[in-house]
């Protein structure tokens, strides 16, 4: 077989690995609509498993990834792996960094300025990826066949800078400036040995990419809070007319002084074959020691996030998503009829699943009571009777059909594709948005009724900012789907469940993992976004589908994420992402059919004061890893409980600290 094969490839080419401050880690998704299960016993989990250790420690998601082997023809062979008779050994090559202290503020996708710098007075004048003193790179790693025990990465940052200013109407720790437009004169420390991940290989030598713990701290003396400064200063957003730098650069996605230990990068692989063959996703390779050139299209990436802390529930616009619009040639489904469970059930439910973690979509308050997604609502469509209308092609359900699809969103622009609206890509300066053909009146009406990438409707509004982004669109696929749907042009198909990678024909396996590690994400709003920023709307960062470009350096595309992460994971309450941030939360009584919902971010911090609905920022650096996880009820012969068609889902595993404050001196 191994004259056959003439390149290799890993998958997934973009992984995803989550964070958690325990030192316990288990697998992510390597298939589409599979939860995996977090191991342990006696959980919540799918088999059985927790979510956190014995010590009530978040455990972490790692990112497997598999190598795979091609012929000329570009056809899968077989997956190479320690246990197969043709590999002698494999070595992972990886390179990642943190650059978001070095990067470009984020200002919000409309208004990039790429004059403007995170901690602009350090290394002035220079890209982004010149600026060495706020950039974690702990250099490129390998881990190869035989090798035990982890390889930890850890870089440094803020390196050589003794002293400073910044403006005086930051927030800062214990210290209050006498003149608050005025300058404040900070020292720095450098941070020391960050960890951004480890390299361990599972029993057949495949990599595991194990996220970091999810740090994040402020090298300055006095320290500058987590906050949103703008706040402060002619609060909400700043003045209305000239330009203010708290309203963006110094943001709570921009906070001068502080690092975090997400990270970006490549990951590569060289196999030797029992033969002697030498095979590596990077190019002019001869030997297993060879640094060789990237290629894209072999290599494959890995991108750190914040924790899912609802593993069952989609965005109703995944990365995945985004990806098929950018390149609609890797859509697997191009020029088939529409399917209704497989291209417009999939969009119910994930909205409907939105009614457990956001009270807007719940209708549990007064001001949508009545036009919501719960259980007992109208728009639950998963209610047995009202899906059985929806899966009907007849004329006689398409009154019904064309006027929920009325009720659809589209993106803005002649093409109804959300970059068109954004370009040109960063680093230059977004102007396109002041077409004419963007100019409209957006209808906060329409569906999804979740934010945009434009950033917060009432901030643009009170700022006088006209984007067209202002709520989330469908992609241009989903609503082709959802129109083809809306006219009767479809097959109804059947629910299918899930199937595991390993059940899966080997050809299948590749797509599985590309598409199973972006499912689970966020692909809109994008402000700046929880795992890729809006980046992965332009084709020009990438070679082609799942494969991140040539010359992009590793942490640069995740270097547009809010530094810290933290700050912005706070602040993405109410209509951003409540499926991996929810927003509320459900006690459900059995017996009744009933529930009561609480705030998720709720408790105490670590000083004993109760968890701020309003400016959190600075309690989530503690709170984050404490917080519950939002998961199925399993009935006693193992399925999820219902209440009419929707999955109720509750609270579990919330760490018992947050619910009473710390005792003084302990």
């Amino acid at each position: 077989m191994s004259e056959k094969i003439t390149s290799i490839r890993i998958h997934p080419g973009i992984g995803i690995a989550r964070m958690g401050d325990s030192d316990e880690f288990y697998i992510g998704p390597e298939a589409p609509g599979v939860v995996v299960d977090p191991g342990g016993n006696d959980g919540p989990g799918p088999n059985g498993g927790t979510y956190r250790d014995n010590q009530a420690r978040l455990k972490r998601q790692a990112q497997r990834y598999r190598v795979y082997a091609y012929d000329a023809n570009d056809k899968i062979v077989a997956e190479l792996t320690s246990d197969s008779d043709l590999v002698q050994s494999l070595q992972w090559r990886v390179h990642v960094r943190n650059m978001k202290a070095a990067n470009y503020a984020f200002q919000g996708a409309y208004l990039f300025d790429p004059d403007a710098l995170r901690n602009p007075s350090i290394q002035p004048g220079k890209k982004p990826v010149e600026r060495d003193q706020l950039i974690i790179d702990p250099g490129v790693h390998t881990i190869a066949s035989g090798q035990s025990g982890p390889v930890v990465m850890k870089g440094d940052v803020f390196t050589g800078i003794e002293k400073g200013t910044l403006p005086g109407e930051l927030r800062f720790e214990g210290f209050t400036p006498k003149d608050a437009s005025k300058d404040v004169d900070v020292t720095y420390a450098a941070a020391k040995d960050i960890e951004l991940g480890q390299l361990r290989l599972d029993a057949k030598d495949r990599l595991l990419f194990v996220p970091s713990p999810g740090k994040g701290g402020c090298v300055t003396t006095p320290k500058v809070v987590l906050s949103n400064p703008s706040e402060t200063v002619n609060p909400p957003n700043g003045p209305s007319n000239g330009k203010n730098p708290l309203t963006n650069q110094f943001g709570y996605f921009n906070i001068p002084g502080w690092w975090d230990d997400t990270c970006g990068g490549e990951i590569d692989a060289t196999v030797t074959l029992k033969d002697g063959t030498i095979l590596s996703t990077r190019d002019n390779v001869k030997s297993a020691t060879d640094e060789g050139t990237r290629n894209p299209q072999a290599g494959a990436w890995i991108v750190t996030a914040p924790p899912k802390f609802a593993p069952h529930m989609y965005h109703v616009v995944s990365i995945l998503d985004r990806v098929y619009e950018t390149f609609p040639d890797a859509y697997p489904y191009a020029g088939q009829k529409t399917n209704f469970y497989r291209d417009v059930y999939p969009i119910f439910a994930n909205a409907v699943n939105y009614g457990w973690v956001s009270a807007e979509a719940s209708g549990v308050q007064a001001e949508t009571k009545g036009i919501a997604h719960g259980p007992k609502q109208p728009g639950n469509v998963l209610n047995p009777g009202y899906i059985s209308v929806l899966a009907d092609p007849s004329d006689s359900s398409k009154p019904l059909r064309q006027r929920i699809y009325s009720l659809m969103r589209h993106a803005p622009g002649k093409r109804g594709r959300l970059v068109d609206s954004l370009l040109p890509a960063p680093p230059q300066r977004p102007t396109s948005w002041k077409n004419e053909e963007f100019q409209r009146t957006e209808d906060d009406t329409k569906m999804p009724k979740l934010w945009g990438t434009a950033g917060k409707p009432l901030q643009n509004q009170q700022l006088g900012n006209n984007f067209p982004d202002q709520f989330l669109s469908l992609t241009d696929w989903q609503l082709n789907h959802m129109k083809n749907w809306a006219d009767g042009d479809f097959e109804v198909g059947t629910l299918q469940e899930p199937v595991a990678l390993e059940q899966l024909p080997l050809t299948e396996q590749p797509h599985a993992l590309d598409s199973s590690a972006l499912q689970p994400t966020i692909g809109g709003g994008f402000h700046p976004g929880i795992e890729f920023p809006y980046l992965i709307l332009y084709q020009e960062y990438f070679a082609e589908a799942f494969r991140v470009g040539k010359d992009i350096e590793p942490g640069s595309v995740a270097a547009y994420m809010s530094s810290p992460w933290q700050g912005d994971f706070w602040s993405c309450n109410v209509a951003w992402w409540p499926t991996q941030r929810p927003d509320v939360v459900f006690e459900y009584d059995q017996n009744n059919q009933t529930r009561t919902y609480k705030e998720w971010f709720r408790g105490y911090d670590a000083d004993g004061e109760p968890l701020s609905s309003t400016d959190g920022y600075d309690q989530m650096e503690y709170a984050w890893s404490k917080l519950g996880m939002v998961l199925p009820i399993k009935t006693d012969d193992g399925s999820l409980l219902k209440d009419n068609g929707s999955t109720v889902f509750v609270e579990q595993e919330r760490h018992p600290a947050l619910n009473r404050p710390p005792v003084k001196g302990s």
